[in-house]
């Protein structure tokens, strides 16, 4: 027998201990009177009135609190036994004596291990290293852990098992589960924010009759019930300007996109962003709304405005999320760090510079596109600080307000090298969207699949008369990432999609 089924033969041989002492070996609920966080602050609070341990072991301890969690260590010490247990707040000490137990305290330390649940009530005291600590009167099983936990608490220490197994990660390693909680933090403060400027939450179809928002490739399926072939979406952007065109004047998504395309740490195939519009506004409220979210996350989420990054090449650096983000133009940062001047260059020369730089694929590809991928190539791994971008090829941004100068009406929020915010003032005229649209079915025709398609309903709903508005989306893999100097996004997303191992 395998060391692995040893253990889960001889737990199972447990739970029929826990029963025989009229306990169920997977209990249906649990009456718990405070977290470990709030037992914290209840002992700090109440510490010039708690009784010392020798008093309570010398009298009947009084079951005014009662706490649950996962035992994460267990120390015998003769009469004595000392447990932790961890919740979601953090952890607690939970001390047990034989003279308040009784008989059971042995057998209770042989049936309990390491990842087992339970909960206990009783009194808090503080021990002489002065840690506040339950004195359990009662103690109730919950949950039998059939499997040890790794290494026996030391934690998960293989990257790939930390995403396969995101359970075990977060049970052993602290700073994972941590960053988790601020990911559901930060996403809260998305919503306060729209929620304080007036903004309605909207959700839009994640099964598409065609793609449209972005260049990218997509992953399809088939819808039964309808006899038609769907494709996963890969923006929010164009239901979510319709939603404007049908009455709402500022709205705002968080949902997911997926993308059929290569992953790499900045890259996973699905991804979580957020998307808003607002009527009657530009560009520039975009850019200020930008900087003021992103200071609301340092202040409300973080509480800092200085965080310590991973760069390309592996070195550590610190990224200033206080004051004024810098600002830079597309055309400018190609002709400082590439030699072009995308104005004035002929495709024959893009193409060149293409190879020289290293861009793998470049038959079929647009120059737009080209010049995005020299850009990536040369420049966007230069901008480590916040960053806004305007400017790009108006090829590129088929769905933004063109400027008149062959570059459209949009920024790109780059930190540490990665795009974080895309923002456009947005096209409103259906005339010049058509145009704009046919040009890139043209591309598509020709061999880039990334450029977009044709969406007739969307064409259609701005015939019937959009107003004036912005858009602006951002995605939260990326932002978790850089705030909490996580090099893959992988490390900020929950369960992230993997390769089956069978």
């Amino acid at each position: 027998m395998s060391e692995e089924n040893r253990f889960i033969t001889e737990r199972k041989q447990k739970i029929n201990l826990w029963e025989e002492k009229g306990f169920a070996g997977y209990a249906n609920k649990f009456d718990r009177t405070h977290t470990s966080q709030e037992a914290k602050k209840k002992s700090e609070d109440e510490k010039a009135t708690l009784r010392d341990a020798t008093i309570i072991m010398n009298d009947i301890p009084s079951e005014e609190l009662s706490l649950c969690g996962r035992i994460t260590n267990k120390r015998a010490m003769g009469k004595l036994a000392f447990l932790r247990i961890n919740d979601t707040g953090g952890d607690f000490q939970i001390c047990l004596s034989q003279k308040i137990i009784g008989d059971e305290f042995k057998s209770f330390l042989k049936m309990i291990d390491l990842g087992d649940f339970c909960g206990f009530s009783g009194e808090l005291f503080f021990t002489k290293h002065g840690e506040p600590t339950l004195m359990a009167k009662t103690i109730t099983p919950l949950s039998k852990a059939l499997r040890p936990l790794p290494e026996k608490w030391a934690g998960v220490s293989d990257t790939e098992m930390c995403y396969r197994e995101r359970n075990l990660d977060l049970v052993s390693n602290k700073e994972t589960f941590e960053r988790f909680k601020l990911r559901s933090k930060l996403i809260q403060e998305v919503r306060h924010f729209f929620e304080e400027k007036d903004f309605y939450e909207v959700e839009t179809a994640i099964l598409q009759p065609q793609a449209g928002g972005a260049m990218a490739k997509v992953f399809e399926t088939h819808h039964n019930a309808l006899d038609h072939n769907f494709v996963l979406r890969i923006s929010l952007e164009l239901d979510l300007k319709r939603a404007i065109g049908g009455g709402f004047e500022r709205i705002f998504e968080i949902g997911k996109n997926f993308r059929n395309e290569g992953s790499d740490p900045s890259h996973l195939q699905e991804f979580t962003m957020c998307e808003w519009y607002a009527a009657y506004q530009d560009l520039e409220t975009n850019k200020q709304w930008t900087e003021e979210l992103f200071h609301r996350f340092c202040q409300k989420v973080f509480r800092k405005e200085i965080f310590t990054v991973v760069d390309a090449d592996g070195n550590e650096t610190e990224i200033n999320f206080g004051g004024k983000f810098a600002e830079a133009r597309f055309p400018d940062l190609l002709k400082e760090y590439a030699n072009i001047d995308m104005f004035a260059a002929s495709d024959e020369v893009v193409v060149a510079k293409a190879k020289e730089v290293g861009v793998e694929k470049i038959e079929g590809v647009g120059r737009a596109n080209l010049l995005d991928d020299i850009y990536k190539k040369t420049a966007r791994g230069k901008l480590i600080q916040p960053t806004f971008v305007f400017d790009y090829p108006e090829d590129l941004k088929p769905l933004a307000r063109p400027n008149g100068d062959g570059t459209a009406s949009c920024f790109q929020l780059v930190v540490n090298g990665w795009e974080i915010v895309n923002s456009y003032g947005e096209l409103i005229d259906p005339q010049v969207q058509r145009k704009l649209l046919e040009a890139q079915a043209a591309a598509r025709e020709a061999g880039d699949d990334e450029a977009m398609p044709i969406d007739e309903v969307f064409l259609k709903a701005m015939e019937h008369g959009f107003p004036p508005m912005t858009g602006s989306g951002f995605g939260i893999d990326r932002l978790m990432a850089i705030f909490t100097g996580q090099p893959n996004l992988r490390d900020v997303v929950l369960f992230p999609t993997m390769r089956p191992k069978q």
